[in-house]
């Protein structure tokens, strides 16, 4: 069997889909990727497994019908050249344009994942925004009937979708718990005996893509108020600038690091490594999420979160209820309203005030992460659902680990 695995971002096939695409290799299938780049790191990691990496034109950050048929020529050129048995697409504009041109080309299956659904259905502020939605739901619609399967990351959406009349009544439905994380390649670093948290120098970490509808403004704001009064505490922001409208400045981030809010570490390879410096995961977003992949990691490294409770996000904090004000505390963690610095600020100084909570929640975060977000059981859904028995004996989904890349 032959699987062509198709993406808007080169990147996410390493970072959120490598152990998806060991475990296709595993079980003999044959794969060729496909994304807007051709990365040399993306070849490489392709090729260690016996199959290739092909670029096709495609910008990530707008749908225009009128200039993308660029992007449909390149995809049917590359369908009809490579003739896979089955189509495995996932982000908005391959899933919208990738089944369709599928169809067209004679590739006998298609299989759509929606990994998270942005800015496409969230209540638009201006005309320009209402009518792109409008446009997208209706692609999204016609495309979504020409798959035979598709998966969602969270029943938030499937809950949408359902109620907007999204999904065919004959296609199969899936709900994965995001795209799971290797518990091997973020390892549980326990925080028992650590010497800056028993000290009160507590390092809160964000790692995203910079954009303001991660929380990015609301993580600074927040540390901007802990520093005041426990100038001891550390933070540190993770990711790379976008391109995206909605991102945050250069300029913006520079005023932080220089007034000594907190440190900006850009893009990092070795996000493992850098969580288990840290104590306390933090990301703030009301972007409409799939499961956000950081907080995963962060999950399996065993650390404490705060985040919000939107679409997505809430799905990172087990069994949260009501405390004080508007806090929900779970056990690994809390949920503030999205764009609440306030909270979000209650919740660091929560954690600063009582640190053996660190270390517990942090080992909640584990076992959630083992019971519910281990990859290994992610893939199985997709892989069943494929009509993949499991792979030979001794093969496993996990060869050698993916490197690590923040930017979720």
């Amino acid at each position: 069997m032959k699987v062509l695995v198709l993406t808007a971002d080169a990147n996410t096939l390493i970072y959120h889909r490598g152990d998806l695409i060991r475990a296709l290799a595993a079980h003999g299938c044959g794969v060729v990727t496909s994304a807007a780049e051709d990365y040399e790191h993306v070849q490489k990691f392709v090729r260690g497994l016996g199959g290739r990496h092909v670029p096709v034109r495609m910008v990530r950050s707008r749908v225009n019908l009128l200039r993308d048929w660029i992007t449909w020529m390149d995809m049917f050129r590359l369908f009809r050249r490579e003739r896979p048995d089955a189509l495995f697409a996932y982000t908005i504009k391959s899933v919208v344009y990738g089944c369709v041109v599928a169809r067209l080309a004679g590739v006998p299956r298609v299989y759509a994942l929606l990994p998270g659904l942005g800015f496409t259905f969230v209540k638009p502020e201006t005309l320009k925004q209402a009518v792109v939605q409008w446009i997208s739901r209706l692609l999204h619609r016609f495309a979504l009937r020409r798959a035979d399967v598709i998966f969602m990351q969270n029943r938030d959406d499937l809950r949408l979708f359902t109620e907007m009349r999204m999904l065919p009544e004959d296609v199969p439905v899936h709900v994965t718990a995001g795209s799971g994380v290797n518990l091997e390649e973020y390892p549980h670093v326990p925080l028992a005996g650590d010497e800056a948290l028993a000290t009160g120098r507590l390092r809160f970490a964000l790692v995203s893509r910079l954009l303001i509808s991660k929380g990015v403004r609301v993580f600074a704001e927040a540390a901007r108020r802990i520093k005041a009064r426990w100038p001891q505490a550390e933070f540190h922001l993770v990711g790379p600038f976008d391109p995206n409208p909605n991102r945050v400045g250069e300029a913006e981030v520079d005023e932080w690091v220089k007034e000594g809010t907190l440190v900006h570490h850009g893009m990092v390879r070795d996000v493992a490594g850098l969580l288990k410096t840290m104590h306390v995961f933090c990301l703030p977003t009301w972007y409409r999420e799939g499961v956000p992949h950081a907080t995963l990691e962060a999950l399996s490294t065993g650390r404490a979160v705060i985040t919000t409770d939107s679409v997505g996000a809430r799905e990172c904090v087990a069994a949260p209820h009501e405390e004080a004000g508007v806090l929900k505390r779970g056990s690994n963690g809390f949920l503030c309203p999205p764009r609440d610095v306030d909270a979000v600020a209650e919740a660091m100084r929560f954690f600063i005030e009582n640190p053996e909570q660190v270390v517990a929640m942090g080992l909640a975060s584990r076992r959630l992460a083992e019971q519910v977000f281990d990859v290994r059981l992610v893939n199985r859904i997709i892989l069943d659902a494929m009509n993949l028995s499991a792979p030979p004996s001794g093969q496993t989904n996990f060869a050698e680990p993916c490197p690590g890349m923040a930017g979720a």
